[in-house]
């Protein structure tokens, strides 16, 4: 058990036991991202029933996810600034440009921790849409609206998705060693192109959107790959788009995550 759990725990002796339990779930999930509830209650010592509990009471108030049988910080656990319009009220205008300009859906996510949050989407005005909905989280290894996000995240950031595993949506969906090189290559050219990475039969393109050295968010687009069969020719405008996107939005916009408790160890 690390020291400022047992030191959250130990409160619980004067206090209320219940809160302090309650509070030692809560800081191992933002320390530990992407862990089982069993996981949870091997590292807390709690039982397995209280931390489901304790967990389930969590998940209802926005402060956990739960994605693919592991346990994320949720969007309440992400420090963002409530003052003024929201990024979805800037992002607005771009994302509507890149929908008509390429006749595809087009997204805006941002990373929550160990998750892509999907903000905003405007759907193609013609044809199959993709899967996306407001307020969905989705994994961050697989699929253009996410793996920018990740590509330039912190280092422990990346580790700990890759140990929480890379479910495999489709047999396009990158393996550890891929996704490593797909990291790499983003990093170097600035965008990601992906082909059936979650849906089948499905291509998208995906920029992240700087502020200084931080990427705040990403927009993409995403679409049949039938109609989509020179992605890269996307990418111009997409940077068009992003162009849109930075003058709408105020002089600092704040990061969904400043200061990431991952990044700060246990």
């Amino acid at each position: 058990m690390n020291s400022i759990l047992h030191k959250i725990l130990a409160t619980g002796v004067r206090g209320s036991s219940i809160l302090a339990r309650g509070l030692g779930i809560l800081h191992l999930v933002s320390v530990s991202s992407g862990a089982s509830v069993k996981e949870l209650a091997d590292k807390s010592g709690l039982p397995l029933a209280t931390t489901y509990r304790i967990v389930n009471q969590l998940r209802q108030a926005g402060f956990v996810v739960e994605y693919d049988g592991r346990i994320h910080a949720g969007a309440a656990l992400a420090t963002e600034s409530s003052d003024g319009p929201h990024l979805v009220d800037h992002a607005r205008p771009a994302l509507k440009f890149a929908s008509s300009e390429t006749g595809l859906t087009a997204v805006l996510t941002v990373r929550v921790h160990t998750l892509a949050l999907c903000l905003d989407v405007v759907s193609a005005s013609r044809g199959a849409t993709a899967l996306f909905r407001i307020g969905e989280t989705r994994a961050l290894h697989a699929g253009a609206s996410a793996t920018p996000l990740l590509a330039f995240a912190a280092d422990p950031i990346i580790e700990n998705v890759i140990a929480n595993g890379l479910r495999r949506y489709t047999s396009a969906t990158p393996t550890e060693v891929e996704l490593r090189t797909k990291l790499a290559l983003i990093r170097q050219r600035g965008y990601d192109v992906s082909h059936g990475e979650v849906q089948p039969q499905w291509t998208g393109v995906g920029l992240p959107v700087f502020e200084h050295d931080n990427v705040y968010c990403c927009l993409s687009v995403t679409g049949p790959s039938a109609r989509v069969p020179n992605p890269e020719l996307l990418v111009p405008k997409l940077r068009e788009c992003i162009e849109k996107l930075v003058r709408h939005q105020p002089l600092q916009c704040p990061l969904w995550n400043p200061t990431d408790p991952l990044e700060l160890g246990a």
